[in-house]
């Protein structure tokens, strides 16, 4: 065997020395091959990274750091040992299962051990009330060094200090802003005692050893500890005293072992140093520290949100990564394919060669072996070569690429390197080149030298593939892929067991197989084409076309290779040129989608200079706005089954909605946006409510309760001009026997037992609207404990010019419960002449039973009819609904109907991978809602803006 391979060597040689130019050819491909191959996953690697990079340098604090709390208990030791024991515990759980966890992915920790809160004394300006006297906590915070404080007055607390008796004062440093709210100098001493838990407790003096002033208060690592610094308010003078670890615990622990403690440790991220390999790793940590500190350690809380940013780096990822590697397919399987054509004509040439060799013995596995030689021999340094080729390539195309896109900087700061992934690839691509010419010299040496010399003369016009209709095979073959990958609708999949997106390796093959499946056509069309050409025109063509033609027609296999190769390569740029453009609206829809509108605002829904949230149309005054709309975004629950599923609620304007909102058909299954916001605003007309007199200055009622306790109040729903909800104080219902209550129009909130004036309605626009009466309890609860029941009689406007009735209650046909959809059935509304006393006969009797939510009373008009409602698949699923269905919807304090008007599978801002969600009118939400809600709702949290110049 080794003389075969030192004559294969030595042969293999020789024909690389004979024929460089063809095989000069053959080597560009085998690099091209191996270069291309491993520039995938080095192209792959350098995007991952910087897409990592600036995810994490775009986070915020809170979503890129980690951050755990543990506080003392009551059940820990009352003794000053006993407490730096449990502390020690502490920072042992946090060494052992959270830093050696992250390791190098942080790149600083911080600790904070913060007691309770002392009051000062020993200044006048510091004995006054405890409501508004200074305060604050002795702080030890590690990682306190010069490169985050500057020292401007004094010292630091001495080491020495911390471990005196406490007839010495404690050495403190506080902040510039806190020395002046003390009101004292550096080196004064006053005295500090807990503000609470202890009576009468021992003093603890402490010397104000130094002032200090953070270097950067917009540095990373003080997010979190931002209230652990001085500060003043209209109900706070707060000075927090910083000293060593050891004074905390020897001396403050030490004259108050069972003061209350908290310890918090920050870690933070080393952004600019975790590569996307590490992300798995990361991943798996957080989940364990997750686990880890819910578990063991006590009394503790954790606040990570890293984990979520790294699933949506990977999946985000996952889509990058799509249009990379279908290019790479393409250019891989079109390179393949010139690899076959460059040997085949290398393998021909040498036809004669390979004949004679046969003819003098040699077999054709022997012959194969001359062909692996020359493979390797060319293989192996293009093997060398190539991935060194990839990454320099893919270094200047990458700086070029994202710095065309932006991301020069992000880029700049990740490392290209030739990767264990990249060398394999590499060697993948070589040993396929290498194959491809050593299984075309096999296929050559099948011949003897007749048939060599036959071949020669009379070429053959259909190759193997084509004599046996193994291309109808393929072809049949290829249909099949495509029709199952068509099937799944995307290049990504998800397992049923998981929620990670994966890429759909049998998806990208898919164009490859198409531009094969076009080559094989065309080769087995070409022949008959040129045939036909050649005798259609020889009457007629002149004699060097007919020439030409009768050529082609008699030897069409080589000229047809070229063909298809070129058909590839015209295929391929075209394909990457529609794909840029395909890509780039792919982002920018999937940017709109995510933000809805040109401008996406989100709001508290309360203004000074607009109530009710609803700030569309003051929006819409500035020039620079063409439309603005309305929206309301809540979290709620699908609640028709039994169970509780969480959802999304959004209340949009459909009049204006599709004016402003980006949408596209398909995302509905082929409905526009004006179609559904039709659908929205189909409902029956909205709540009117019971309308009152222009000049009512109040409201007055007669009413005998009975089973309630006496804290429970009347309260009565309006709504002015505008649409602005509001609740009023009509009185109380502790009394017994019938009596007359009444009260102004005031807005009013419930406060406990108190009552107070809605800070937040400045103004309100008559004429107005009874929308509901409501109960509550004692505790100014949205109902009453237990049974109970109210008698009514006479509700009243009181106006300038006298009482004026709005109704006798005689008869409650007017008038119905206010329903719990979530627990029907609760409340009942009659006709009563139980009522004690003859002062009314007849009057109307709302009673109830325990158990409901929401809104408590009854309104006027009939029972609501459900909203229309849009809603995904999943939403459907989950309620157990059908298109034209009612389903029960929860939303914290209570419930509404939806009936499903239409089902669409996304919906702007909406993710229905995270929460199933319905899409409601704003309008009809909001008088449903208002008639349930036991508070007033805001009619909108968000306006949707439409620019000009957008």
């Amino acid at each position: 065997m080794l003389p075969i391979i030192r004559f294969a060597y030595m042969m293999a040689v020789r024909r690389v020395l004979s024929g460089w130019r063809l095989e000069s050819v053959l080597f560009g491909g085998i690099l091209l091959a191996v270069a291309l191959m491993a520039s995938g996953v080095i192209f792959s690697d350098l995007l991952s990274n910087a897409s990592l990079r600036h995810e994490l340098l775009q986070a915020t604090p809170e979503e890129a750091n980690i951050s755990m709390r543990s506080f003392s208990s009551q059940d820990e030791s009352s003794t000053q040992p006993g407490r730096r024991e449990a502390y020690q515990e502490r920072l042992d759980f946090a060494q052992q299962n959270v830093s050696s966890r992250l390791g190098s992915h942080i790149k600083e920790e911080l600790v904070v051990l913060d007691t309770a809160t002392f009051y000062f004394e020993g200044q006048p300006n510091l004995e006054i009330d405890n409501d508004t006297r200074v305060r604050g906590s002795v702080i030890y915070m590690s990682s306190f060094g010069s490169d985050r404080v500057t020292l401007t007055q004094g010292s630091w607390p001495s080491v020495e200090n911390a471990g005196v008796s406490n007839d010495t004062p404690m050495e403190v440093v506080v902040d510039d802003l806190g020395l002046g709210l003390l009101g004292v100098g550096v080196g004064d001493v006053v005295d500090i005692f807990p503000a609470a838990s202890y009576a009468d407790p021992p003093r603890l003096p402490v010397r104000i050893s130094g002032v200090f002033e953070r270097v950067d208060q917009e540095d990373e690592f003080w997010y979190g500890v931002e209230g652990d610094f001085s500060l003043q308010n209209d109900r706070w003078t707060i000075v927090p005293m910083f000293t060593s670890e050891e004074a905390v615990v020897n001396r403050v622990l030490g004259e108050y072992p069972t003061l209350y403690t908290d310890v918090t440790w920050f870690y933070y991220l080393d952004r600019e140093g975790i590569r996307a390999a590490d992300v798995k790793d990361l991943q798996n940590a957080l989940f364990h520290i997750e686990n880890d500190v819910a578990f063991k350690l006590k009394n503790s809380s954790s606040s990570i949100r890293l984990d979520n940013l790294l699933d949506s780096f990977g999946e985000q990822l996952v889509l990058a990564r799509v249009p990379l590697f279908l290019v790479v397919f393409l250019i891989t399987g079109i390179l393949l394919y010139y690899l076959a054509l460059v040997s085949g004509l290398v393998v021909r040439s040498r036809t004669s060669e390979i004949a004679m060799l046969k003819s003098r013995g040699a077999t054709t596995t022997q012959i194969g072996i001359l062909g692996l030689g020359e493979g390797l021999l060319l293989g192996i340094p293009a093997v060398i070569i190539g991935p060194w080729l990839a990454m320099v390539v893919v270094k200047v195309l990458g700086n070029v690429f994202f710095g065309l896109g932006g991301g020069a900087d992000e880029v700049s700061g990740v490392s290209v390197t030739v990767s264990q992934g990249a060398v394999v690839l590499g060697l993948i691509g070589g040993a396929l080149a290498v194959l491809v010419f050593t299984v075309a010299t096999v296929a050559a040496a099948r011949h003897g030298i007749v048939e060599a010399r036959q071949s020669g003369a009379r070429p053959p016009t259909a190759s193997f593939l084509h004599r046996y209709y193994l291309d109808v095979i393929a072809l049949g073959l290829i249909l099949l892929i495509w029709f199952q990958a068509r099937s799944r609708g995307a290049f990504l999949i998800q397992s049923p067991d998981s929620t990670e997106l994966r890429l759909d390796l049998v998806g990208l093959l898919i164009p490859a197989l198409l531009l094969l499946a076009v080559g094989l056509v065309i080769m087995r069309v070409f022949p008959w084409v040129i045939a036909f050409l050649s005798r259609l025109s020889e009457p007629v063509a002149p004699l060097w076309l007919v020439h030409s033609l009768r050529h082609l027609a008699r030897e069409p296999m080589v000229p047809g290779i070229l063909i298809v190769l070129l058909t590839m390569s015209t295929a391929l740029g075209v394909i990457g040129s529609s794909f840029s453009s395909t890509l780039e609206r792919n982002q920018r829809e999937r940017a709109l989608y995510e933000a809805g509108a040109d401008l996406r605002v989100r709001h508290t829904g309360i203004s000074s200079t607009k109530i009710g949230g609803r700030l569309a149309k003051s929006i819409e005054q500035d020039p620079r706005v063409l439309n603005a709309a309305n929206v309301f975004r809540a979290n709620g629950q699908i609640t028709s089954t039994g169970f509780s599923d969480p959802a999304v609620v959004m209340a949009v304007d459909s009049s204006r909605f599709s004016e402003v909102a980006w949408f596209r058909d398909d995302l509905a299954g082929g409905k526009s946006m004006d179609q559904m916001a039709e659908q929205l605003g189909s409902g029956t007309e909205l709540p009117e409510g019971l309308a009152l007199p222009s000049d009512i200055i109040g409201l007055s009622v007669w009413v005998q309760p009975t089973g309630l306790d006496g804290g429970a109040n009347l309260w009565a729903r309006l709504r002015d001009a505008e649409g602005v909800y509001f609740d009023t104080w009509v009185g109380s219902l502790g009394n017994q026997g019938w009596y007359k209550i009444q009260s102004d129009l005031t807005p009013a909130i419930a406060a406990g037992r108190r009552v107070t004036t809605d800070s937040n309605i400045k103004s309100l626009s008559p004429p107005y609207t009874l929308q509901a009466l409501q109960i509550t309890n004692r505790l100014g609860g949205f109902g009453t404990d237990g049974l109970g029941a109210v008698f009514l009689a006479d509700l009243e406007a009181m106006t300038p010019n006298g009482p004026v009735t709005i109704t006798d209650f005689e008869s409650p046909g007017d008038w119905s419960v206010v329903e719990d959809f979530s627990r029907p059935g609760l409340y009942g509304l009659e006709t009563s002449k139980s009522a004690s006393g003859m002062r009314f006969p007849l009057s109307t009797r709302f009673s109830w039973a325990s158990g409901g939510v929401g809104l408590r009373g009854l309104r006027p008009g009939p029972t609501e009819d459900p909203i229309p409602a849009v809603v995904n698949s999943e939403f459907l699923e989950l309620a157990d609904a059908s298109l034209g269905e009612d389903v029960i919807v929860g939303l914290s304090t209570y419930a509404i109907r939806v009936n499903i008007a239409a089902v669409a599978d996304y919906f702007p801002t909406l993710n229905p991978g995270d929460k199933p969600f319905a899409v409601l009118d704003l309008d009809s939400f909001e008088a449903v809602a208002n008639l349930h809600s036991p508070v007033p709702l805001t009619g909108a949290n968000e306006i949707w803006v439409d620019l000009e110049s957008f």
